[in-house]
């Protein structure tokens, strides 16, 4: 390699350079580029599957599809001032709706396409005590944390990423929750809480033996999904509590009873269909083209002339010009591509 160097005719590739090269000679589209490093990155089946589906150019084609029917309303509004065609506001806004209609449904899984594709953060919470390690270990398979009947043995938080049916799980072991709690343990109360704040899914574990407070009834709603699993059931009895909107599944993690049954139950939410908007850049950008697109419907249900409307649609425009690659600043390009492999 020094030698090929030291001829002057060749050097070392830059990050994402060969992508780059792709894109700007027109052989694939910035979305598609995009996905390249996605699926380099990808870290599970369901990853793999929606960035080819990204590469294989859906997503591209339904975006210059919609910014073609975007760009038919502007040129409809335009030559409405230079000839005596005129265009009415309600058939103007009655297209617009229309494409922020399709535009909401390519968003509206894109926060959950990001989970699936980076992986499900899954907390495992509960009183101290309860049985979190144990079923921590459990699902893994292998005695990942420690396990003590001495309350506040997990101080720390504790992570592994696990791969089930396809799906890459985050799963978070933390130190048990209780109002009053000093030193190392009260640290550790206040990582969970923050885990808590960020996770996709709770399993809120509960000891059978003892049920569940109502001092616990607050922690059930911190997660987008809890999961109340009830633990120690070789223990008791205890019957789980009827919670509105709330999955509870039975479990002993000592002895691996129920296991199967909670695993089919935080994978049966994976949707048959594929997110196909699953990076934050592309969300975000759509996500601005819809607010560009709402103002134009707002501008004209306020009363405003189809010249002010044309702002916010030309705004709407450029923002999907942006997601596809069009006329996009070279100072972007290159930071996209500089997260990417050298080479690739």
């Amino acid at each position: 390699m020094d030698r090929i160097k030291e001829t002057g005719l060749a050097r070392v590739a830059m990050p994402g350079e060969f992508t780059m090269r792709a894109f700007l000679n027109k052989k694939m589209s910035l979305i598609e580029a995009e996905a390249v490093g996605a699926l380099i990155g990808a870290r599970s089946f369901l990853g793999l599957d929606m960035t080819l589906n990204t590469l294989s150019g859906e997503l591209s084609s339904e975006i210059i599809e919609i910014r073609n029917d975007l760009m038919d309303v502007l040129t409809d509004i335009e030559a409405s001032f230079v000839t005596e065609n005129e265009v009415e506001g309600k058939d103007i806004k009655h297209h617009l709706k229309k494409i922020m209609d399709r535009l909401d449904k390519l968003v509206a899984s894109s926060d959950e396409g990001k989970s699936m594709y980076d992986g499900v953060v899954t907390t495992i919470a509960g009183l101290p005590n309860a049985g979190k390690s144990s079923l921590f270990n459990a699902i893994l398979g292998y005695p990942r944390a420690i396990v003590h009947e001495v309350e506040g043995t997990t101080r720390d938080l504790i992570s592994e990423h696990v791969l089930i049916k396809g799906m890459d799980f985050i799963f978070y072991d933390t130190a048990g929750i209780k109002e009053v709690a000093q030193g190392p343990e009260k640290v550790g109360i206040e990582k969970t809480m923050e885990i808590l704040g960020k996770a996709d899914l709770v399993l809120y574990v509960v000891d059978a033996t003892k049920g569940i407070s109502d001092e616990e009834m607050k922690w059930l709603k911190q997660g987008k999904r809890t999961v109340l699993v009830i633990n120690k059931i070789d223990l008791s009895d205890c019957k789980a509590p009827a919670l509105e909107g709330l999955k509870v599944v039975r479990v002993s993690a000592k002895y691996n009873r129920g296991i199967e049954t909670l695993i089919d139950m935080i994978t049966s939410d994976i949707p048959d269909n594929m997110p196909r908007v699953f990076m934050e850049r592309h969300a975000n950008l759509l996500k601005r083209t819809i607010a560009s697109i709402r103002s134009g419907i707002n501008a004209i249900d306020a009363g405003l002339t189809l010249d002010a409307v044309t702002i916010d649609i030309r705004d709407a425009l450029s923002s999907l010009n942006e997601l596809t690659g069009d006329g996009i600043d070279i100072d972007i390009l290159e930071d996209i591509f500089s997260k990417f492999c050298v080479g690739k």
